[in-house]
């Protein structure tokens, strides 16, 4: 094998080396995730905010004694909240086929 030959060979394996480790560091970079930490417990309750399908943001509201969660958006036109959904988790859970939370 001449000089020539093993110079490319060479570079093309630093490149494929670089190019590992540039996918793994973007991999880091371009996935967002939801943290536990990020919801805030005070007393009964449990608030957090997460962005919904239509890339709106929503606040879900867990009452943790009865077990009911609330989803809130905010209407900032009109300046209001708005109840989307109640949810009986109780319920919920039991008649989806999971076992009921006691």
């Amino acid at each position: 094998m001449n000089r020539t030959r093993l110079a490319c060979y060479s570079l093309l394996a630093s490149a494929l080396v670089l190019t590992g480790i540039l996918l793994v560091r973007l991999d880091t970079h371009l996935t967002t995730a939801a943290f536990a930490d990020q919801s805030v417990t005070s007393g009964d309750f449990t608030v957090m905010t997460a962005r919904t399908k239509s890339d709106d943001e929503a606040l879900f509201v867990l009452d943790n004694v009865h077990a009911r969660l609330l989803i809130i958006k905010t209407d900032v036109n009109r300046k209001r909240l708005r109840v989307v959904e109640a949810v009986d988790l109780q319920r919920q859970l039991s008649s989806g086929g999971g076992r009921a939370v006691r």
